[in-house]
């Protein structure tokens, strides 16, 4: 079964408007039209209807073609809607590569044919399902890269945690056993390695690619024991388990806050975690 394709006509003229619905419902492909009569009218349809494409006059009353393009791109919930553009042939072509800046993805010059008009809005509407497509591909593997990164910090906190318990017990079993002391300094050595940051980072930098260079950007001083902190704070992830990972009291973590904030020049009022989340 062929989905239904909504599409809107915005013209001043009626006739046009006519026209143009002839011409799609004489197409093999089924479609679902609405009309309006200026950008402001297609503007209040676009927000409250499902459409997938728009085809804009550009010389209208009450808002234009180009305003009402601007104002669609600039609303987050109309701006994928793919917007071809009609004018009238005395429409200068700076005029069009203006409206394709905006945001029109195509034009057609009146008069337009049938054939010319439901190949231009195939081609727009096929565009924007690849786009659409890609889109959800790529939201899946962002979500598939974040829990494989939620995975590696609770591997990591869940390591430390373990190393953690084992120096508590052998601290309370043998106090002055030297062996003991031993195995309580490799423990601690092995748990300031950074052989998890690496596998890490490698995954944080796929799912955050430009984090670390904006952040060196905005502050060249800050150390690689900084950088990561900053980084587990863009995960939102608490205090308690980033005092897990880098294995340092609750005092030490707000310390290295404090330094890093200092750095970048942030006041006492603004938060670290909510500034991190801009890069």
């Amino acid at each position: 079964m062929t989905t239904k394709s909504y599409v809107l006509i915005v013209d001043d003229d009626p006739a046009i408007i006519q026209t143009t619905f002839k011409h799609f419902s004489e197409a093999q492909s089924p479609y679902h039209l609405w009309s309006a009569l200026n950008g402001k009218e297609a503007c209040q349809i676009a927000v409250e209807q499902s459409l997938d494409l728009i085809i804009m006059d550009w010389d209208m009353p009450v808002m234009n073609g180009l305003q009402a393009i601007q104002w669609l791109q600039n609303n987050e919930a109309t701006r994928a809607i793919p917007i071809i553009v009609t004018t009238g042939v005395n429409v200068d072509d700076k005029h069009l590569e203006k409206a394709l800046q905006v945001g029109a993805v195509d034009y057609l010059r009146k008069p337009f044919s049938r054939i010319e008009l439901l190949a231009r809005a195939k081609t727009a509407l096929r565009l924007a399902k690849l786009h659409q497509q890609e889109k959800q591909l790529m939201e899946l593997s962002i979500a598939h890269k974040n829990r494989e990164l939620s995975m590696i910090t609770v591997q990591v906190i869940q390591k430390n945690q373990l190393f953690n318990d084992i120096q508590k017990q052998l601290k309370e079993g043998l106090h002055d056993h030297q062996a003991l002391q031993k195995a309580i300094k490799t423990i601690q050595e092995n748990m300031r390695l950074d052989n998890s940051w690496e596998k890490f980072k490698l995954h944080f930098e796929q799912v955050h690619p430009n984090f670390f260079a904006l952040l060196k950007a905005r502050c060249t001083k800050l150390s690689s024991y900084e950088l990561r902190l900053c980084a587990y704070l863009k995960m939102n992830l608490s205090g308690k388990d980033i005092v897990q990972i880098l294995n340092i009291s609750n005092r030490g973590v707000e310390t290295a806050c404090y330094r890093i904030k200092k750095k970048l020049g942030l006041s006492a009022r603004e938060k670290l975690t909510e500034f991190v989340q801009q890069f």
